[in-house]
């Protein structure tokens, strides 16, 4: 069940690339420095839900980080977002991305996420009536967040 909630928050991820025409977020000198710290490619090893654990690893499923845009791909499918809002000094931190859909509203996905050494927790919403910020990156009650476990990627 996780697998595929895993696949349905991929689909529910920020989806085409932000339009090129739009001016990058400015981020705070704090919130840039945190960011940095996220750089890289990441793999997803596992999902947590209300429902309980995944190890996804086989789906082989990533995030990358370069700047302020991430992109998530898992197989063929790519989905791209961008940082719009980072708080490093929440706790846990926050950080909002948002997607640009050709011919859909903008949607922002509130989130939260822990660094620990080379490991990205990351628990997101599923945007539905509002917005819903996850208040920890550990296992949620409500069916609408996951928390994806990453592994920094040593390349």
């Amino acid at each position: 069940m996780l697998a595929s909630l895993l696949a349905v928050s991929l689909a529910l991820a920020p989806g085409q690339p932000p339009k090129e025409d739009k001016k990058a977020p400015e981020l705070s000198a704090e919130a840039k420095k945190e960011l940095k710290k996220l750089e890289g490619k990441w793999q997803i090893v596992k999902a947590l839900g209300s429902e309980g654990e995944a190890d996804v690893k086989e789906l082989d499923a990533f995030c990358a980080i370069a700047g302020t845009k991430l992109t998530f791909t898992r197989g063929t499918k790519t989905e791209v977002a961008e940082v719009t809002a980072l708080d490093p000094g929440a706790d846990p931190k926050c950080i909002d991305l948002t997607e640009s859909r050709p011919g859909r509203p903008e949607r922002v996905t509130e989130g939260v996420f822990k660094l620990d050494g080379d490991t990205l927790h990351l628990a997101m919403a599923a945007p539905k009536d509002g917005k819903l910020r996850p208040a920890s990156v550990e296992k949620p009650t409500d069916g609408r967040i996951i928390v994806w476990v990453m592994k920094r990627v040593k390349e």
